[in-house]
């Protein structure tokens, strides 16, 4: 498996987003493959849905109806910003279980958010 160009996945392993490494294009449909930090090397099948600039839902699993978690990326404007929403929604009769199974552990949402607000920070001192 090779790592992932910065034109294919967005360059989330530059700006510490959690995620160390993508192979696949980040796209409506597509299935990618992701390793966050708090994963370590298990790599974690995901499939994408997105709108770009609105919505990109990332949905992961174990065994078809014992285990599913869904991350919801939200933006929308409000009085000349734009606000993130990130949601969570895991499920199944071994959520209580899921550890290290699933790529959305707490953590790795507040590494995510954390480095989207530095990175846009970064981004509006340069405009």
């Amino acid at each position: 498996m090779s790592a992932c160009p910065y034109r294919i996945a967005g360059n989330f392993t530059v700006w510490e987003s959690g995620i160390t490494w993508v192979d696949g294009e980040v796209s409506n449909g597509a299935l990618i493959r992701i390793r966050t930090a708090a994963g370590g090397r298990r790599t974690f099948r995901t499939h994408v849905e997105q709108m770009p600039g609105q919505v990109m839902i990332w949905k992961t699993g174990l065994l078809p109806g014992l285990l599913s978690a869904t991350r919801t990326y939200s933006l929308s404007p409000h009085n000349g910003l734009t606000y993130l929403r990130v949601k969570d929604d895991i499920r199944g009769p071994l959520r209580r279980f899921a550890g290290d199974t699933i790529p959305f552990s707490p953590q790795d949402l507040h590494s995510y958010t954390a480095a989207v607000r530095r990175r846009a920070e970064l981004l509006d001192r340069k405009a």
